[in-house]
């Protein structure tokens, strides 16, 4: 079982490009931030200080944390908000609150 796991998770892995390349195409990733889905970051980390990070899947899990994030960006200890996500609705949402700490990122494959 753990053989047919590991093969399917490979072929899975091999095919991503392409398949990110067609979500491309009909619109459903992003074509600056793609490369975030394969762990190449567009924006460096910048000073130092306290990074607080929320991972949601989609919008939904998203729009919970939203009360969080506004709590601590008004906290003078935290210096930055991470928040990665899957899918490219949940980051136009965290776009709409332009929040000043925070930075969204697509979560690696």
């Amino acid at each position: 079982m753990f053989f047919f796991y590991q093969f399917t998770f490979s072929i899975i892995i091999l095919f991503s490009p392409l398949i990110i390349f067609l979500r491309i195409l009909k619109k459903k990733e992003n074509k600056i931030s793609f490369k975030e889905k394969f762990s190449f970051i567009n924006e460096k980390r910048r000073g130092g200080g306290k990074l607080i990070w929320f991972h949601g899947a989609s919008v939904g899990e998203i729009m919970s944390v939203i009360p969080l994030i506004r709590h601590y960006e008004n906290k003078k200890s935290i210096k930055k908000i991470l928040i990665t996500s899957n899918t490219l609705s949940s980051s136009k949402i965290i776009k709409k609150f332009k929040f000043k700490k925070t930075v969204h990122q697509f979560f690696p494959i």
